[in-house]
Formats: C-alpha cells, sequence, structure tokens
C-alpha cells in the first residue's frame, strides 16, 4: 500500500507512511478520511509523513487531489513533518508551505524521534 497509517500519532498526530507512487485512491481512501475524522475531533491538524526509500511521487490525479486539499484546509493544519524525503520533495513540501496556515518542516530519517516530538508538541 503506498499510503499506511501510522498508529504511533496517538490521538494527537494523523501518521502515513508514504512509499511508491501516490494514487488519487490514497487520498481517498485513506488520507482524506482521517484527516477529516481528526478535524470531526476537533482541533486543528498535525500531521507526521514518513517518506520511505521506496517512495517515487504521485500520480498526476493524486498531484491534483494533494492540491485541492491543500487549499480545501489550508486553515486547518497546525504542524505538518515530513521525514526522510528526498530532495526534490522537500522542494514541493517548501511550497506546499506556503500556502497551509499552519508550520511544515522536514526533517532527516535519523531525525525521527526529533519529528515526533516537534509533531506532538
Amino acid at each position: 500500500m503506498p499510503l499506511e497509517p501510522l498508529r504511533d500519532g496517538g490521538d494527537a498526530v494523523v501518521a502515513f507512511r508514504a512509499s511508491g507512487v501516490l494514487t488519487r485512491d490514497d487520498y481517498r481512501e485513506v488520507l482524506v478520511p482521517r484527516l477529516e475524522a481528526a478535524l470531526a475531533a476537533g482541533g486543528r491538524l498535525r500531521v507526521l509523513v514518513l517518506v520511505d526509500e521506496a517512495f517515487r511521487g504521485w500520480d498526476l490525479r493524486a498531484a491534483w487531489a494533494n492540491t485541492c486539499l491543500d487549499l480545501r484546509h489550508r486553515r486547518d493544519f497546525d504542524k505538518v513533518a515530513i521525514v526522510g524525503a528526498p530532495a526534490w520533495e522537500r522542494w514541493c513540501a517548501r511550497a506546499a508551505g506556503l500556502v497551509i496556515a499552519g508550520r511544515l518542516r522536514t526533517f532527516d530519517r535519523d531525525r525521527l524521534h526529533e519529528a515526533w516530538t516537534w509533531v506532538r508538541g
């Protein structure tokens, strides 16, 4: 599965592992329902995405779904931590950081613990 929910987030953080190529179905079936459930529970979103070595990006429909999600929920994000992303993905993350109202940080994979601490704090 290209987008797998992680249970380490507890109640405060919505967390995922990204691998392979993300599709629109990953957004519709995995990401969006979990984000909307967290919003319904109250508060702003805290998200951690662990990008593994096999991550290759998005197909075109998933890229559009990602853009729409960022725009629709731009005021709902408090913190987003992206861990282990390749250099090109870090550039994409910085661009997304211009759209969302919350804070977005990238972390090297060996700093996963620091990312968890930051996104929870």
